[in-house]
C-alpha cells in the first residue's frame, strides 16, 4: 500500500468495505444460525436466524455483548462454553449437538465450532454454524422407543417358549413366583393379548351328551 496513491488507497478501502458488506448480508440472511464468541463466552456476532431461534422476540442487537448464560439454562450454557474453551485451547474445529429450549418445544442443532486466527496465528475468536436436526432427533427417539418395545415383545415370546408348568386338571399355569393363574391371565400378562371364548366341536358334543341332549 506504500506505493499507492491516495486515490488508489481510497478505492481499495472502498472495495474492501463493499466485500465486507456483501459477506455480512450473506451471513445475516443465512437460513442457518451463525454466531461467534470471544474467550469469555460473549457473543460478538449473531445473525437473524440465530435470534429467531430464541424465545422472547429478540433481535441480534439484543444478544451481542451478552453471554451464553444469559440465554440458556446453566447446564446447557456450561456444555456450550466447554466446547468454546476447548476450541480456543486446541485450535481445531469441533462438532457438538445442542438443545435450544423453547415454550413451543425444544429444538436441536448440530453445531460446528471453528477457530478464527489473527495475523499472529493466535485464536482471535470462535465462529459457530448450526444445522437444525430436530426432525432427526425425533426419529431417533421414536426408533429407540420401538426398539425397546420390540425387545420386550421378543423377551415375552421367549418366556412363552420356555417350559410352562400347567395343571393337568384345571389347566391353570404356575408363574415364576409359584402362583397359579388362569391361562387367560397368564397370556394377557405376558403378551397383552385379550382372550375371547368359544367352544370347540368336540367339547360341544360332549356337553350335549352329558346333558342327554341331541346336537341340533
Amino acid at each position: 500500500m506504500q506505493n499507492m496513491t491516495k486515490a488508489e488507497l481510497v478505492a481499495k478501502l472502498e472495495r474492501m468495505k463493499l466485500r465486507e458488506r456483501r459477506h455480512r448480508v450473506l451471513l445475516d440472511d443465512s437460513s442457518d444460525p451463525i454466531f461467534s464468541f470471544n474467550r469469555k463466552g460473549e457473543y460478538l456476532y449473531v445473525n437473524r436466524q440465530f435470534a429467531a431461534g430464541l424465545d422472547g422476540n429478540v433481535i441480534p442487537a439484543d444478544i451481542i455483548g451478552k453471554t451464553i448464560w444469559d440465554f440458556f439454562p446453566h447446564d446447557e450454557a456450561e456444555k456450550r462454553f466447554a466446547v468454546v474453551k476447548w476450541v480456543f485451547e486446541n485450535r481445531i474445529p469441533k462438532n457438538i449437538e445442542v438443545k435450544v429450549p423453547k415454550a413451543s418445544g425444544d429444538t436441536y442443532y448440530l453445531t460446528t465450532v471453528k477457530p478464527i486466527f489473527d495475523e499472529n496465528n493466535e485464536v482471535d475468536y470462535i465462529i459457530c454454524i448450526s444445522k437444525e436436526i430436530t426432525e432427526r432427533k425425533e426419529y431417533e427417539a421414536n426408533l429407540k422407543s420401538r426398539t425397546v418395545a420390540l425387545e420386550r415383545a421378543l423377551q415375552e415370546i421367549k418366556d412363552l417358549q420356555d417350559i410352562v408348568p400347567i395343571c393337568s386338571y384345571c389347566k391353570k399355569i404356575r408363574n415364576d413366583k409359584g402362583y397359579w393363574n388362569s391361562v387367560e391371565s397368564y397370556i394377557n400378562k405376558h403378551t397383552g393379548a385379550e382372550m375371547s371364548h368359544g367352544i370347540c366341536p368336540d367339547c360341544l358334543s360332549k356337553a350335549y351328551e352329558e346333558a342327554g341332549l341331541d346336537l341340533p
